[in-house]
């Protein structure tokens, strides 16, 4: 079944083994301005992201990333190619495409995912988001990740949870259970091994870039690297905290990612027949102050 929220028009559900965006918080209509795709660390679901809903703005709808094996699609066969599931995600970002801005989200692994989707939207000749935020991760070409990554293959549980934090308490219920709680994130470890270096011009879109103080995996340097692959470079934002920081500073990150929002719409025309800006320019208002209690 699918759980995602569209503006107009029929959209195909997917099925049970296919990814696809759950609306967190749909679209609201003639209030709506953005469109934020988010994309979840290392065997996260798209709830991982709900926290973050009420301190955005109204006029940004939060659709969260579910991919198969997780959350209710729980044995499901899981993905770990990244340039199909770029692809299957640039597809679904292609047919919800309103007109309107977007931009995109990705927390480690997810950061890699999100880059991944936006190249692949690029290659197809679609318009990039206005924003494509990075969190906790290195650029594919930083060797970072890759000689960290054994570590925590190896150290079995945990390795996982000095990376990824405290699994699930149910894994601890039984081997089944764990078995089911490892899959997601030792199948989006081997996904994030195999990105390739990036290939190409420049990525023509504001990024944004977010880390951790004590991130134990990811390096500052690391963190910044990603800047050799945008045309638009941007000055690394860290908070207090480790590789998992994201959940202990929601508040602090929605503020900033609600600046970096409102920067990359600048200039941004909304479709000429949108009802809620006749005039072809999008209203922003005072973004940052219209978040929902």
């Amino acid at each position: 079944m699918n759980t995602s929220h569209q503006t107009g028009g029929f959209r195909p559900t997917t099925g049970f083994d296919q990814p696809d965006f759950v609306a967190l918080r749909p679209d609201t209509g003639d209030e709506h301005v953005l469109r934020l795709y988010c994309m979840p660390p290392a065997g996260m679901s798209a709830s991982f992201f709900n926290a973050f809903t009420s301190h955005l703005p109204d006029a940004v709808s939060v659709h969260g990333l579910q991919l198969p094996g997780r959350g209710r699609a729980t044995g499901a066969p899981v993905h770990t190619d990244p340039r199909h599931l770029g692809q299957l995600l640039a597809d679904r970002i292609r047919h919800d495409d309103s007109g309107h801005p977007y931009a995109v989200f990705g927390h480690s692994v997810g950061a890699l995912i999100a880059y991944e989707t936006v190249t692949c939207l690029v290659r197809q000749g679609h318009r990039p988001p206005t924003l494509l935020a990075l969190s906790a991760m290195a650029a594919p070409h930083h060797p970072d990740f890759a000689a960290k990554a054994p570590n925590v293959l190896l150290g079995g549980r945990k390795g996982l949870e000095e990376l990824f934090g405290r699994l699930p308490d149910h894994a601890g219920h039984g081997p089944d259970a764990l078995i089911s709680a490892w899959i997601p994130m030792l199948a989006d470890l081997l996904l994030a091994l195999q990105f390739r270096p990036h290939q190409g011009p420049p990525l023509d879109t504001q990024f944004a870039l977010y880390g951790g103080e004590e991130d134990p995996v990811i390096s500052p340097e690391a963190l910044a690297g990603w800047n050799d692959i945008s045309s638009q470079p941007a000055t690394p934002r860290f908070f207090p905290g480790d590789h998992t920081y994201l959940l202990d500073n929601v508040e602090a990150i929605s503020s900033r990612l609600t600046t970096d929002i409102v920067t990359s719409l600048r200039g941004w025309a909304c479709p000429a027949d949108d009802p809620a800006s006749p005039s072809g320019e999008c209203s922003l208002g005072n973004l940052r102050g219209r978040t929902r209690s």
